[in-house]
């Protein structure tokens, strides 16, 4: 079943690039000074910490809007560094899908992004080296770096059962309609 969803995810990407022309497959954060943008098929998700919500929209329109597990204390703050246990909060884009899983199916983000990099160069937690390449990922749409004292692997993923270390959880079922809908660039935004 999981290869028939990717199978299909890959055909209506096909389908939206034949459409509108060359675009880039990851349509999130890319480009000069990493410009947030929609996802070629309208998709986007919000992930609400307060709320421990994540809602599920194609051109602003709700399609579904779910309970979530967060990170600790995620709520009143964000993730610093590696470790921390907090969910991050900002602008990222599905940077990878993972069907093996070890928490059923996983959506993979993009943090560190671009203002995370910035915040810490300035705090001493990363060097130019490691700045550079969460930059230089998140204009061109790819994976940023995920080994640097800043971490990385945040995913939205199926149930694990308590709480996450930082990530986003939610029932399988749910997981199986955000992998349905959701390709590599799809905007995800992580709010209050």
């Amino acid at each position: 079943m999981r290869n028939i969803r990717k199978c299909l995810g890959l055909g209506l990407l096909s389908l939206a690039l034949a459409v509108s022309g060359p675009v880039s497959a990851m349509a999130g954060q890319t480009g000069p000074g990493a410009v947030y943008r929609p996802s070629v098929n309208g998709i986007s998700i919000y992930v609400s910490k307060k709320g421990s919500t994540v809602t599920l929209s194609r051109y602003n329109s709700t399609i579904g809007s779910w309970p979530a597990q967060i990170g600790r204390e995620s709520a009143t703050g964000d993730k610093v560094q590696q470790g921390d246990g907090i969910t991050p909060s900002g602008k990222f884009y599905v940077c990878t899908k993972n069907d093996q899983s070890q928490y059923y199916l996983s959506l993979g983000l993009s943090y560190p992004n671009i203002d995370d990099a910035e915040r810490g160069l300035a705090d001493g937690l990363i060097n130019e080296e490691q700045y550079k390449a969460i930059v230089d990922a998140n204009k061109a749409g790819e994976q940023p770096p995920w080994d640097t004292p800043l971490g990385g692997a945040i995913m939205i993923h199926g149930e694990q059962g308590g709480g996450t270390a930082g990530c986003i959880a939610v029932t399988n079922d749910v997981m199986d309609i955000l992998w349905e809908y959701c390709n590599l660039g799809v905007p995800v935004t992580v709010g209050p």
